[in-house]
């Protein structure tokens, strides 16, 4: 973990990418981490989503499909949250679910469904919460040549703050159920001809 006394410059050149809440810069030091800058709006969620995976770890649960938080780090724009870089094999950063069923290829548009289902599996294995499902936030790691895995880089936790719902699976799994609904409805309004592809949550 990162030492908070730290301080990075961080150049445009480094930008990764800029979502709602935060921008993404590939971390200099690290090319195995990148560093998450919270806008002033997202702040909050942003903490949010770190506390509740350091109480995933103090639970042994496993991080294999999720992008691990690895502490902080003060830079030139704030500070920022230093998270698990999701590369492929090969060392080429991995690329979002939506790639790569953009590809229109039968083959790996099956390959894509199936790790979908993994996912689910996994989410439900583990009781992981999430909040905000989406195939811009799910990257598809090639592990090797033939194997890949999907792995959540944002959006995990309940974001109503809603703490019983991690103790109460009951409550919390129907709460899932409508956040994995979302994310179907997202992928079946780019993809049409994969509306029936990608199971319900609770199948």
């Amino acid at each position: 973990m990162a030492n908070q006394k730290d301080f990075l410059t961080l150049s445009e050149d480094l930008l990764l990418g800029e979502g709602m809440g935060r921008k993404c810069y590939i971390y200099p030091g690290d090319n195995d981490l990148c560093i998450k800058i919270p806008l002033k709006r997202a702040k909050r969620s942003a903490q949010r989503e770190i506390n509740y995976l350091r109480r995933l770890h103090k639970r042994g649960k496993s991080f294999d499909m999720i992008a691990d938080y690895k502490g902080d780090i003060v830079t030139n724009i704030g500070r920022g949250n230093l998270y698990e870089l999701v590369r492929d094999y090969d060392g080429n950063i991995s690329k979002n679910l939506e790639y790569y069923f953009s590809l229109n290829d039968k083959t790996i548009t099956s390959k894509m469904t199936e790790l979908i289902e993994n996912l689910r599996e996994y989410l439900i294995k583990e009781y992981i919460l999430f909040s905000d499902l989406d195939m811009d936030n799910i990257l598809v790691k090639k592990e090797n040549e033939f194997d890949y895995k999907l792995v959540v880089i944002d959006g995990i936790g309940d974001n109503n703050q809603i703490q019983f719902l991690e103790y109460f699976p009951i409550f919390g799994i129907k709460r899932c159920v409508k956040k994995w609904d979302k994310f179907k409805r997202g992928i079946a309004k780019k993809f049409p001809s994969l509306d029936k592809s990608v199971k319900d949550f609770s199948d």
